[in-house]
């Protein structure tokens, strides 16, 4: 749908990021599903954080069978697949929540 057509509920954007790694097809339909409701998602690669001491082998290990991984607001929403329905409901919890910024 195209961006000028979404319909928004009321509140304040929320964050949106997507846990990822590179050569990752589900990754890349989760983020497709993600951009078309949501303006900003920050990608994430696990991989690269962990490699630059950004991410600890712990967390590494814990998102490493799960991605993509969708979290909003802080919150993982998702692992593997979102349907546009679900995130709008996430969103719309979000939303409610604050941006949490």
């Amino acid at each position: 749908m195209p961006w000028w057509r979404r319909e928004r509920a009321p509140g304040p954007e929320p964050r949106v990021e997507m846990l990822s790694r590179p050569g990752c097809h589900l990754c890349d339909q989760m983020l497709a599903v993600a951009r078309e409701q949501v303006d900003e998602v920050r990608v994430r690669d696990i991989d690269a954080e962990r490699a630059a001491g950004d991410m600890d082998q712990q967390e590494h290990d814990r998102w490493s069978t799960e991605v993509p991984v969708l979290i909003v607001n802080g919150e993982p929403v998702a692992r593997w697949r979102i349907e546009p329905g679900e995130l709008r409901l996430a969103l719309s919890r979000g939303r409610r929540r604050g941006s949490g910024r």
